[in-house]
């Protein structure tokens, strides 16, 4: 029964890192499809960059096998949120 309920709502069994690494997954992906739909030189330039730090991000959490603890897997969240405030605000101008 139990590997039932685990199966079932294995999100909330997930370890925090595997819960980065998709999340990190979804936003690579999401920034790749703009970066192909975009035509201006200065928009590419900052979607670019943001998939460099992602990627980068995404890289140190595959390597590393160490589970995060709550403030690690805040901070990193924060991290990524912050990468997409500045995009948001670059492409603003």
């Amino acid at each position: 029964m139990s590997k039932i309920i685990k199966w079932q709502y294995d999100e909330f069994f997930q370890d925090r890192r595997v819960k980065l690494i998709n999340i990190l997954l979804s936003e690579v992906i999401f920034l790749k499809t703009h970066l192909k739909r975009s035509e201006l030189p200065s928009e590419k330039y900052y979607i670019r960059e943001a998939l460099e730090k992602l990627e980068y991000l995404l890289e140190i959490l595959k390597n590393n096998e160490t589970c995060l603890s709550d403030a690690d897997f805040d901070k990193i969240v924060n991290f990524i949120y912050q990468i997409f405030q500045d995009i948001a605000k670059k492409l603003e101008k």
